[in-house]
């Protein structure tokens, strides 16, 4: 992944998103949920998101762009982490077995560990094997903190270290679309499944994803 001031441009316009929607009081579509309230915030955006390269759960490695011409739903998580991260990966998993027959080959989901000390392959295959997920259309990634510190920063995902196994970071989930370009972003604990296969869909469509529909 190229660094400079392109990432450095991405993390200033989502932390600039994120800024918005929680300050914007409660008609915006994207207030933040509260501490402790299951939900996520969502933002559109149109973000090209650079190739990089990490290592998935089987210790082979991979690139980011062989996924080029996908739609691609993206979340960071943990592997020990007791709270949000299990909802997160629910959330996907619950998007994951939704998707049509026809739509598996063109979409992919991708879990990025931000705890790279403790989520090797080994331990991210026996994580995600607990929660069912398929792995002809999902990877789970580990990699050096060199090559994971960029991806967090281009996505805007704040990562740190409390203890072994204890990780405070931004809870993130994105959807990339078939060009690489970030579309969208969920910040909070528990994306509904039903709004991300809404926005996926969309983007296998072409069309741009709907906002939250008015009451």
């Amino acid at each position: 992944m190229r660094k400079g001031k392109g990432a450095q441009g991405c993390f200033l316009a989502l932390l600039m998103i994120f800024a918005f929607s929680v300050a914007s009081g409660p008609e915006s579509s994207a207030q933040a949920p509260r501490p402790g309230e299951k939900g996520a915030s969502r933002r559109e955006l149109h973000l090209p998101i650079s190739d990089f390269s990490l290592t998935d759960q089987l210790g082979r490695p991979f690139h980011f762009q062989s996924l080029k011409g996908r739609v691609i739903l993206l979340s960071f998580v943990y592997t020990s982490c007791p709270d949000v991260c299990p909802l997160i990966t629910a959330s996907a998993l619950s998007a994951q077995k939704a998707l049509r027959g026809g739509e598996k080959g063109s979409v992919f989901f991708l879990t990025v560990t931000t705890d790279p000390e403790v989520d090797t392959p080994a331990v991210l295959k026996s994580y995600a094997r607990r929660f069912g997920a398929d792995f002809s259309n999902w990877s789970f990634l580990t990699g050096e903190i060199s090559a994971l510190a960029p991806v967090w920063k281009v996505f805007g995902v704040k990562v740190k270290r409390k203890a072994r196994g204890l990780v405070d970071h931004t809870p993130l989930t994105a959807i990339v679309d078939r060009r690489g370009i970030l579309r969208v972003v969920y910040l909070g604990s528990s994306p509904d499944p039903g709004r991300l296969l809404r926005d996926i869909r969309a983007l296998l469509s072409n069309s741009p994803p709907a906002g939250r529909p008015k009451t």
